[in-house]
């Protein structure tokens, strides 16, 4: 039953990501037309400065790749060759665009993938993986195996870079008349949107495959405190 429910959490998510990722014609004219530098794509500082130093890797995958920020940021940082993904078709159309914009295509490989792919990709493929906003909100077998699967395909002297939102206690959920299932998924109108962890319970998700070589916290647009959490980590040699 615990597969079942993951797999349908799964389903609900791309169809929840890819309708959030949808652009409107005005959308994607605005960002084609747009002016920012491409250091402001990120939602801090610390992310950008993180997906920075990808820049200096020869391979890079962004994982999850949302609107590709963090794969044009790697790239116009130097990378060589970075591969964005994402599960959700509209996520990657939105990558692209913005890409185009920055005139860092011809440095991305863009592709939406199936839940299979890290599987199919060959061990040891790349130096540097960046996975942001993916890990806490979908559901902990499926974030696990994502990490056993970039584990593999990292280089010895790869590194993973996480981003992570916030730990809601069932407390702090309770005060804004949330409710968290098993004490720790948060659900919204039915989609997963948060698998609350401290800071020590990921350390331990993630040390079967990884050991912690820094955290940052850090804060988007607007908020009073940097309370989301920004690991980096490095694979366990052996």
């Amino acid at each position: 039953m615990q597969r079942e429910d993951a797999a349908r959490d799964n389903q609900t998510l791309i169809r929840f990501w890819d309708q959030a990722f949808t652009l409107s014609g005005e959308q994607k004219a605005q960002i084609r037309d747009g002016q920012e530098d491409w250091r402001g794509l990120a939602p801090s500082e610390k992310l950008c400065q993180a997906a920075q130093s990808l820049g200096q890797r020869r391979k890079v995958l962004d994982y999850g790749c949302g609107t590709g920020w963090a794969a044009v940021i790697a790239a116009k940082s130097g990378c060589p060759d970075v591969t964005a993904v994402d599960l959700a078709p509209a996520a990657l159309e939105a990558a692209a665009l913005y890409a185009a914009r920055h005139r860092a295509a011809d440095r991305i490989r863009f592709a939406c993938v199936d839940a299979g792919w890290l599987q199919r990709v060959p061990a040891e493929a790349y130096d540097g993986i960046f996975c942001s906003n993916v890990l806490d909100v979908i559901p902990p077998e499926t974030a696990e195996g994502i990490l056993r699967e970039t584990a593999r395909i990292l280089q010895p002297d790869g590194v993973l870079i996480v981003g992570l939102n916030y730990c809601l206690s069932p407390e702090a959920a309770a005060a804004k008349g949330l409710a968290l299932a098993d004490g720790r998924r948060l659900y919204v109108e039915g989609v997963l949107r948060l698998v609350s962890r401290t800071d020590e319970e990921w350390a331990e998700v993630f040390s079967p495959w990884y050991t912690v070589e820094g955290l940052e916290h850090f804060a988007w647009p607007g908020e009073a405190r940097e309370t989301r959490r920004l690991f980096r980590l490095r694979k366990r040699e052996g």
